[in-house]
This record gives structure tokens, sequence and C-alpha cells, in this order.
């Protein structure tokens, strides 16, 4: 099965004590069998386990730190799922990162491997109403909107990834 990357989409929605990160895959099935086989409901709950399984094993070669503290982002649902036709699919994880929250200003930061972007994708920071988004160390062009409580990065495949992100938020208990 031919299935390549075409484009990225990620979603990290703070709450008081619980980050709920979103990540949504887009691929193209270029010999068009992926469809085939994941129109099988065991194959595809079998291909929806391993995605869940690579993808914490992913997470869990990284280093999340939030507020000075390691934590461990738990990914808790995985869901293919088809757009735009047989030949176009996304593969859809639902991730939660517990962490013990400052009422003010919190930091993310996440160590990972360098490498190159190898296709183009888009992140979101979304504070609750009662927040903001500080400051923002990520790859690629970074955006503030809506007085600056969500930050949009874009990153363009081929862009240098060094390994590192941080993100400063403020959030409040009340």
């Amino acid at each position: 099965m031919a299935i390549i990357p075409v484009y990225g989409e990620g979603f990290f929605h703070i709450t008081w004590g619980l980050i709920y990160y979103t990540i949504v895959f887009d691929y193209i099935d270029q010999g068009g069998d992926y469809y085939e086989y994941v129109r099988d409901p065991h194959a595809r709950r079998r291909e929806e386990r391993e995605s869940q399984r690579l993808m914490q094993e992913a997470i869990d070669s990284e280093r999340t730190i939030i507020n000075g503290v390691k934590v461990r982002p738990i990914v808790d649902h995985v869901q293919i799922h088809f757009r735009g036709g047989r030949r176009r699919h996304s593969l859809t994880f639902h991730i939660r990162i517990p962490y013990d929250p400052l009422d003010g200003v919190n930091v993310y930061e996440n160590y990972y491997e360098p490498s190159r972007a190898e296709y183009s994708y888009i992140v979101y920071w979304i504070a609750p109403p009662n927040g903001r988004i500080r400051m923002v160390d990520s790859p690629g062009k970074v955006v503030f909107r809506a007085n600056n409580r969500i930050a949009v990065i874009r990153v363009r495949k081929g862009t240098r990834i060094s390994g590192y992100e941080a993100v400063e938020f403020e959030i409040h208990k009340s």
C-alpha cells in the first residue's frame, strides 16, 4: 500500500490542568488498496490500534515538560476516516496532556529529534476565554489571533525542525 502523508493539523486546547491535543494527518492512497483494506471493520480497528501504539511510542520518545515538570501525553483515541474520496483518508489522534497548572503564566516545552518537515502543517494553540498565548518558540510562521487567545503556526514542507518547541500561556483558575 502506497500511503503518502500530504498535510497535518494540530489543535492544542488549553484547560485548567489538562491540554487536549488533536492531530489530523491527511494521506493520499496512491494504489487505492488502503480503502478496500480498511473497509473491513476488523482490519480498520487493527489499523487504528497499531496507529495508536505507534503514536504513543513516538510521543514517549519525546520529552514534554510543563512548568518544569516532565509530563506524559496519553493517546486516548485514533480514528481512520475518508474525506474527499477513496484515495484521500485522514488519521485523527486525540491526546490528553495532564499538568499541574499555575494561576498565571505556564510554560510548555517539547524536545524531540531534529528533522525536516515531510509535508506542510498548521498548529493552533487555543487558550480559554480567561487566558492568552504569550510566546511561541516553534519552527514556521507564528500569528496571534483573537486578542492573543489563539496562536497559529504554519510550517511548510522542507522546513528545518530544530527539535525544540515552547509555548508560554497564561491561564487563571477562576
